[in-house]
């Protein structure tokens, strides 16, 4: 989370470069950013009871989602990139 918030304000730091496109990698980061932040407590409150009873299940929803985000990240900013 903290990695996609700072990835996030260097976003923003790219804008004079290349123009307003940045807007939409910022967008996605952030968002990114808030939705693991958001659903964290979550996360962690099922991880514990999985400890309590023995019994911990991979959370691949929340890994295919972060994942999602990387590549449509990775892609926006190369097409960004080499589009200016």
């Amino acid at each position: 989370m903290l990695a996609l918030v700072t990835v996030s304000a260097i976003f923003l730091r790219w804008l004079p470069q290349h123009g307003l496109p940045i807007l939409l990698l910022f967008a996605v980061s952030a968002g990114a950013a808030a939705a693991i932040y958001f659903t964290q407590r979550r996360r962690y409150r099922a991880r514990s009871r999985g400890i309590r009873k023995e019994n911990v299940d991979a959370d691949i929803t929340a890994v295919l989602w972060t994942a999602f985000a990387g590549v449509v990240l990775g892609g926006l900013g190369v097409g960004i990139v080499l589009a200016g």
